[in-house]
């Protein structure tokens, strides 16, 4: 099995079973999140603001995920992210989220609508400079 697979296997599995807070150990100090609205989050202190922002408009964040996929040099996790507000209604989309690496932890998470933007994040990240 691939290091990079078992790693973001691993932090999803920790996100889902414990919380954001506890999977958030397991990325690289520096990361980088980028919503699918491109706002973009640095640091682990970062990450928490972007979970945050849910809870102080009195919503609560949820993701399912679908797949894990190998693509060189990332992995795309494939899955279905929900957000609940404070009156009950439920409102989702697909989402493509790519990762990247740097010395085996992960190390960036970008969000897209479709997966031809993930793969097209992918492809642009693999071709040399």
């Amino acid at each position: 099995m691939d290091a990079r697979l078992d790693a973001v296997r691993e932090l999803w599995s920790t996100y889902r079973e414990q919380g954001p807070d506890v999977a958030l150990k397991l990325l690289d100090p520096d990361v980088e999140f980028v919503a699918h609205d491109g706002r973009s989050y640095r640091g682990h202190a970062g990450v928490e603001r972007f979970f945050a922002e849910f809870v102080e408009r009195g919503e609560r964040f949820m993701a399912s995920i679908y797949t894990f996929e190998l693509h060189e040099p990332d992995v795309m996790v494939v899955g279905y992210r929900r957000i609940r507000s404070g009156d009950g209604t439920t409102r989702g989309d697909y989402l493509f989220f790519v990762h990247s690496f740097n010395d085996g932890r992960v190390s960036r998470i970008a969000a897209h609508l479709s997966r031809e933007a993930a793969l097209a994040e992918i492809a642009q990240r693999a071709s040399p400079a």
